[in-house]
Order: structure tokens, then C-alpha cells, then sequence
């Protein structure tokens, strides 16, 4: 004689598998919520362009992965920094025209770093050197002759005329960086390396 499962017991196990099954997603969410927040806070940050002082190389709005893990400023490197005073704070992004112990030259023909001119014709700078006039005083320009200190960097946007950059602001100490820009993340049309 075959005995019947009771229905009772039957939902019982049911409803255990199911609540099972919900505490499992629970555990592998906070596990990857764990993953992310480890990665974003130790390898990488994401950060978002405001702004037009980098154009063409990046474009307002764009979004970049950054990380500072075993990063040492190059020239060349486009950074994110938090200088002192600019911005109240912001974060901005620059490119590191030179480092400690180099010499700039801001002349009416270009920018000369170590007295050599530096070659901006790779058709990602479109800018001029001189800043532009609708901009008040604050970025007129002033030709200058600096070399920059220990532990300093001298950073520039690449669309020139309009970038508050260390024209203005001065050298930034290397500790302001937050990030050096590996990575672009959107918009898809432009995902990719970023130099």
C-alpha cells in the first residue's frame, strides 16, 4: 500500500527552498557589492568630464576610469587632481605638460618645456596658445618662464584658450593627483584608452 506525502508538508518544503533560494542572491549581492566597493576604492574610480578644457581628446560629459596604483606622474599623462583653491575643490582634468625640476616657457608660438617646443600638431589639440578675449582678463596671455619644484607638476588642458590650468593657478603638488586617466567608459561610441 502506497502512502501519500501530506500537501502540508510538501508546501513547507517548498516555501523552505524558495527562502533558500532568496537568502543565497542575498549572499552572492552583498558579496559582489563587496567586490565592487574593493576594486573602486583600491584599483580604479570612475570620474566624469565637466567642461570644455580638454577638447578634443575628451569631451564633456565623458566618463573615465582613473587609478593611482603604483602611479608615478609622467609627462604626457592626462590626470585627475584636486588642486588647492580651484574650483572650490573640484576635481579637474589635465594633461602634465612637465615635472620636478623642468622648465616651462609659455611663449606667443607655443609651449616650450626644457627649451624645446613642444610638438602639438597630432590633431587632438585644437587650440591656441593665446587665450581667448571673451574670457575677461583672467585668460588673456601672459608669456612666463617657471621651473617647476620638487614634488610639483605643471599641467595644462589641451584646448588652451579656454583651460584654468597652472597659467593660472600655478604648479600642483604631485600629491593632488587622484588619478591618472586609463580609460574611457562612455559614451560606447568612444570607449577605449585614453593619451
Amino acid at each position: 500500500m502506497q502512502t501519500q506525502e501530506p500537501v502540508q508538508d510538501k508546501k513547507t518544503t517548498d516555501e523552505k527552498f524558495h527562502l533558500s533560494d532568496i537568502l543565497d542572491l542575498i549572499e552572492l549581492f552583498v558579496v559582489a557589492l563587496g567586490v565592487i566597493m574593493i576594486v573602486f576604492t583600491l584599483l580604479c574610480r570612475i570620474s566624469f568630464v565637466q567642461g570644455s578644457s580638454m577638447e578634443t581628446t575628451l569631451l564633456e560629459d565623458d566618463v573615465l576610469l582613473i587609478s593611482d596604483l603604483f602611479y608615478e606622474p609622467k609627462v604626457g599623462d592626462i590626470v585627475v587632481i584636486q588642486a588647492p583653491g580651484v574650483d572650490n575643490g573640484k576635481a579637474i582634468v589635465k594633461r602634465i605638460i612637465a615635472t620636478e625640476g623642468q622648465t616651462v616657457e609659455i611663449k606667443a608660438d607655443g609651449v616650450y618645456v626644457d627649451g624645446e617646443k613642444l610638438s602639438e600638431t597630432d590633431g587632438s589639440l585644437h587650440y591656441t596658445v593665446n587665450f581667448s578675449p571673451w574670457e575677461a582678463d583672467q585668460y588673456k596671455y601672459t608669456p612666463m618662464s617657471l621651473t617647476v619644484g620638487e614634488g610639483e607638476l605643471f599641467v595644462m588642458g589641451d584646448h588652451r584658450s579656454v583651460s584654468l590650468d597652472s597659467r593660472i593657478f600655478g604648479t600642483v603638488d604631485q600629491r593632488c593627483v587622484i588619478g591618472k586617466v586609463y580609460f574611457r567608459i562612455l559614451p560606447f561610441s568612444q570607449v577605449g584608452s585614453v593619451k
